[in-house]
């Protein structure tokens, strides 16, 4: 499988929404059954709208979000990154798949250390809830 040029845009794309939480940009970048494997719960959560609201409302939660390194190979991106959340730093990896038109797929997060991990599910449970 070869990389479709239009990725490093779709992934400028990404960036973007990261900075500016616009989340018409989501609407560009997620696949419609795009699958999001949250680091609380095993059964991921499938869906455009429902992985627009996590991702929107996640960013509202770190502080000082930024990534550090980035491993892309064709249809699959490892994204690093560091945060805070209050006092606790935390250190994450966005593993994000597309499919062959540039659309995020699959998007899985892992987060450590443990505490920060605690802190970040309180925090989404709460906001999330104010939501309902």
């Amino acid at each position: 499988m070869v990389m479709n040029q239009n990725f490093p845009d779709k992934l400028a794309l990404w960036h973007e929404f990261v900075e500016t939480q616009n989340t018409a940009i989501l609407n560009e970048l997620l696949a419609e059954n795009v699958q999001f494997h949250s680091p609380f719960v095993w059964k991921p959560k499938v869906g455009k709208e429902i992985t627009t609201v996590i991702l929107k409302t996640v960013t509202t939660v770190f502080e000082d979000f930024r990534y550090v390194r980035e491993i892309l190979d064709k249809n699959n991106w490892a994204l690093e990154f560091e945060a805070r959340i209050g006092e606790l730093d935390l250190r994450g990896i966005d593993l994000i798949e597309l499919n062959d038109e540039g659309k995020i797929t699959d998007f899985e997060v892992m987060i450590r250390p443990a505490n920060a991990l605690q802190a970040l599910g309180l925090e989404m449970g709460k906001r999330l809830q104010m939501r309902s």
